[in-house]
Order: C-alpha cells, then sequence, then structure tokens
C-alpha cells in the first residue's frame, strides 16, 4: 500500500482512549527517523486544566482544537519531505464531536476530505486502562473502536488494526508502516 502526498508519506495514529496512540506514534517516528507531530487536543485540555483547574470542553472548544490541529499538521506537511507520522489528527476530532454533541459540523467533513493522503493506524483497546485526569470513556472502549472503524471504513479512508502489548503491539504497527514510510 503506497500512501504519498506532495510532500512526503503521511501515517496517522488513530483511537479510543488509552490504546497506546501516543507510544505508537513515538515509537514508529523513531524507527523511520520521520517526524512526530504530537497531538495538539491533550495540550489544550491540559492547559485548560492546569489553568482553571476544568478540563470540561463544550463545541467551540472542537472548533478551536480542530482549527489550530490543522494549521500544526499544514506546516508539519510542508517541513517533513520524508513524511511523517501523526498522533491523531481530524478523525478523532470527528468521533469525539459526535459522540459527544451528536453531529459533527459539515466544515470538519469537508476538512477530512482535503487533507493529505494518510495510512490510519487503529489501535485496539486491548491494553490495559490507565487513569488519567482527562480520560472519560473508560468502559465504552470496545464500542468507540467500533466507531472510529466504521467512520474510516464509510470515509473510505485506507487503516490498518494494531493490537498486542509491547513489541508485538510495535511490530504489527511497524510492518503496517513499512510500505508508507520505508524500510
Amino acid at each position: 500500500m503506497t500512501v504519498e502526498t506532495a510532500q512526503g508519506r503521511l501515517v496517522a495514529v488513530v483511537g479510543p482512549e488509552s490504546t497506546g496512540k501516543t507510544t505508537v506514534a513515538r515509537e514508529l517516528a523513531a524507527a523511520f527517523d520521520v517526524p512526530f507531530l504530537p497531538e495538539y487536543a491533550r495540550e489544550y485540555l491540559e492547559e485548560r486544566l492546569e489553568r482553571t483547574g476544568d478540563a470540561s470542553y463544550d463545541e467551540d472548544d472542537l472548533a478551536a482544537i480542530a482549527c489550530e490541529h490543522m494549521r500544526r499538521e499544514a506546516d508539519f506537511v510542508r517541513s517533513g519531505e520524508r513524511g511523517g507520522v501523526i498522533d491523531t489528527d481530524l478523525i478523532v476530532i470527528l468521533v469525539w464531536w459526535n459522540e459527544r454533541f451528536g453531529k459533527s459540523p459539515a466544515w470538519l467533513h469537508d476538512a477530512i476530505a482535503r487533507q493529505p493522503k494518510r495510512l490510519y493506524l487503529l489501535c485496539a483497546p486491548d491494553l490495559p486502562w490507565q487513569a488519567d485526569p482527562l480520560r472519560e470513556s473508560e468502559h465504552d472502549r470496545e464500542r468507540l473502536f467500533d466507531v472510529y472503524r466504521a467512520a474510516l471504513t464509510d470515509l473510505r479512508l485506507p487503516f490498518a488494526i494494531v493490537a498486542g502489548e509491547g513489541k508485538a503491539r510495535f511490530d504489527a504497527a511497524h510492518n503496517a508502516t513499512r510500505p508508507v514510510l520505508g524500510a
């Protein structure tokens, strides 16, 4: 499978909470020696929690998160000649928006349709839950995994499922990503 953009090759790691997305994304970027784009939503909500003591969010917050993510990703894609690994992208915001507020806005769907092509790695919820003040769906990860899979399928986006623990999980991600990011 080849997923090429004019600027390079991209992989986005997505899935329910506490499924090892950040670990997988960082490990892949290091293994393939490509840039890594961290999750912006976490940064936004951590800053809010620190500033106000509250990490709750509304649709305006999701719009702000999506817009800043798009800006950062555009810069990332422009600067990454060899491609890169993205820790969550607009698909996560789409699922999050639909789950929390019912229906996501048309502009978000349009933005997803316009973003550079990428391979998605969908992380399975087969790791133990790790509590975190920003996480909210401990007992709903299997259903949310199915929601992510349906969204990727419905949008006809290329994806591979990453499962297993430790080295097995990394090997699954690495093997799925090798055709995109190289040997």
